[in-house]
């Protein structure tokens, strides 16, 4: 199908301003204006915006128009913001996009207080897409959206739950029922099912996503655990290690734990057993050692890539009564993206 032809990494970047400028539309610059500086502070910093470009390109390939999906594509970036003020706090995060997050500048209260007016603002742009698509078509929007973010919040509660508990028990099933809810939903088929109702796909389109969008999610998620111990810090944008700090049950820590000896294994349950705080530089580094001498770095890396291809390979039997329009190309080479991207 050629996705040579297309590069990602462009594609985001010529489809991003488009969707901020719609963002900034709706980001109040009123009184108090202290408190909406700190409101626009995460939507100001812009991540890649693979989301909501994912939502446009959905909507092009249906046949749809920019227009008809650039309100939902502001709708799901002003998502990933607020989530991400809320999530920096859950994970007790340092740092987001390359600066200090939120709660460390403003403390959790004011930065709880302004995710919860990004969530606001994120329904009122959903709403107002009854002025663009109409009802019938507003409305199936919206309830994909809440059922992309009901999932996605099941999927953080299985992780912060595992991280509670100190589970160390997890199998890989265990890990892929989280990151579908997390990624596969959240990141990657949900996005693209906002688009395709957008483009009035019918709901055996729009569900047929799913089957090509959860092994993109999985590589995505997967990916992005590599990265956090494989990646360039400048380019990664939050700490490596992070996910060790933070205790994360990531594919990786599995394969370690199934791999290694049993008096290493106790020594990483006592390491993981302990609050963000009160972790070393020495016990953070051991950790990443062991994950490097048993190969589960490599081992996840993998991993990601034959879910890549899963995706591909579905995607293209799944889509191959759509033309090969630039927008197919485009989320098509998105699943290389995934797999390549340093951040």
């Amino acid at each position: 199908m050629g996705s040579e032809q297309v590069d990602f990494s462009k594609v985001l970047l010529e489809k991003k301003t488009r969707i901020y400028e719609k963002i900034l539309e709706y980001l109040p610059h009123h009184y108090p204006q202290e408190y909406y500086e700190i409101v626009r502070d995460y939507p100001e910093r812009q991540g890649k915006y693979f989301r909501p470009v994912l939502v446009l390109l959905a909507n092009e390939m249906f046949g749809g128009r920019d227009e008809d999906a650039l309100l939902t594509a502001a709708a799901m970036q002003t998502s990933e913001d607020w989530i991400l003020i809320h999530d920096d706090i859950e994970d007790h995060s340092y740092e987001r996009r390359g600066r200090p997050c939120l709660h460390e500048i403003y403390g959790p209260e004011i930065a709880l207080n302004a995710g919860d007016s990004l969530h606001i603002i994120m329904w009122k742009m959903l709403t107002d897409n009854i002025k663009v698509l109409g009802l019938e078509r507003a409305t199936r929007i919206l309830s994909c959206m809440s059922d992309i973010l009901l999932y996605t919040f099941e999927g953080q509660y299985l992780d912060m739950n595992c991280i509670a508990k100190n589970r160390l028990d997890l199998v890989e099933e265990d890990y892929y029922e989280m990151a579908d809810r997390k990624a596969g939903a959240y990141s990657v088929y949900g996005p693209l099912q906002l688009g395709a109702i957008a483009a009035s796909a019918t709901e055996e389109e729009v569900c047929s996503i799913k089957e090509w969008g959860v092994p993109i999610g999985r590589a995505y998620n997967i990916y992005d655990d590599f990265l956090n111990v494989a990646g360039i810090e400048r380019f990664y944008g939050k700490e490596i290690g992070g996910d060790v700090l933070e205790g994360k049950r990531t594919l990786i820590l599995i394969h370690l734990l199934r791999n290694c000896t049993s008096a290493e294994r106790k020594s990483i349950s006592r390491i993981y057993s302990k609050r963000r705080e009160e972790k070393t530089e020495r016990e953070i580094s051991y950790v990443m050692l062991l994950m490097k001498k048993y190969g589960s770095i490599s081992y996840a890396h993998q991993k990601s890539l034959e879910f890549a291809d899963m995706a591909r390979r579905a995607f293209d039997q799944k889509t191959s009564h759509i033309d090969n329009s630039f927008a197919k190309k485009a989320i098509r080479a998105a699943i290389d993206f995934v797999t390549t991207r340093n951040c």
